[in-house]
């Protein structure tokens, strides 16, 4: 009979295996040279049971019992192996009656749910540091909030899968903070962070946020104008300067003498004794006057 649920004068077969787990972390059986010996005692610590048990295999034992009085009794099995150690197993036995039910004193009192989360990798921030902006949301709205913006780096950066994030820069993962409170903010802003008005009496305060052409950190007031000015800066980062060349210098190239190459001066255009016209000054023209 199972020994979840043991009603008085039910007979109950309780089985033991012998086991222990090596340095590989697997599981090896124990074989005592003798049936182990089998306590049973009551809920006051009294022994009712003094036996030997049963043998099922080297490792396996079991003992019959047929309680009489409604209680909580401990059960132990003590073996010995050949190396003259001892093993000990100890498990609870409650047994209930027409007018009492005896049950393990470790409940679960209240209702719990457990929700799995799927993958979300990448994941380059921790959901719980922004658990303390928005308590009432949960831990798996953020992590996913968090996993979608963490692509959207993935994908700019283009990092590879086992790349884990840690070598990016600060600002990645403030912006990614950034959009994923934006858009939190959108559930649980109960109103935006738009507007904040407060009173005290006849004193009147509101901060509201107003339109401008260039959002920066300066001017951000809200969760979704702060990543918009961290998604700005992070992009510029990934910008490179392009070659150039200042309009109207000289675009003339050098030319070759004696199978080198030779940059000509004022000296070899114009002379010694010339002076060089202002039609021909290569540099340009800014409209500077001479009392300038």
């Amino acid at each position: 009979m199972s020994t979840d649920r043991v009603v008085v004068s039910d007979t109950v077969r309780i089985t033991v295996k012998f086991k222990d787990i090596d340095a590989n972390g697997n599981e090896v059986a124990l074989s005592p040279v003798a049936n182990p010996q089998v306590i049973i005692k009551n809920s006051s610590n009294a022994t009712v049971v003094t036996d030997t048990s049963s043998q099922i295999s080297s490792s396996i034992f079991y003992f019959d019992y047929t309680p009489t009085i409604a209680d909580t009794y401990t059960v132990k099995f003590t073996g010995i192996l050949a190396n003259s150690n001892t093993v000990v197993i100890e498990q609870r036995l409650y047994v209930s009656s027409t007018v009492e039910e005896y049950q393990p004193t470790v409940t679960l009192k209240n209702d719990e749910t457990i929700t799995f989360a799927p993958d979300v990798a990448p994941l380059y921030i921790d959901p719980e540091q922004l658990l303390s902006y928005f308590p009432d949301a949960t831990m798996l709205e953020i992590g996913e909030i968090a996993h979608n913006f963490s692509n959207e780096v993935k994908g700019i950066y283009s990092l590879i899968e086992t790349d884990d994030g840690s070598d990016l820069s600060f600002i990645v993962y403030e912006y990614i903070k950034a959009a994923t409170a934006c858009e939190l903010s959108r559930t649980y802003g109960y109103g935006s962070d738009d507007e904040i008005s407060i009173s005290l009496g006849d004193f009147s305060l509101t901060n509201k946020s107003i339109p401008r052409n260039k959002v920066t950190r300066d001017n951000a007031t809200t969760w979704c104008q702060i990543a918009t000015a961290l998604r700005k800066e992070m992009l510029s980062n990934r910008v490179s300067p392009m070659g150039f060349q200042m309009k109207g210098l000289p675009s003339a190239g050098p030319f070759y003498s004696g199978g080198q190459i030779a940059h000509l001066t004022d000296r070899d255009l114009y002379g010694v004794v010339r002076t060089v016209p202002a039609s021909h000054d290569p540099m340009p023209n800014r409209g500077l006057r001479s009392r300038d």
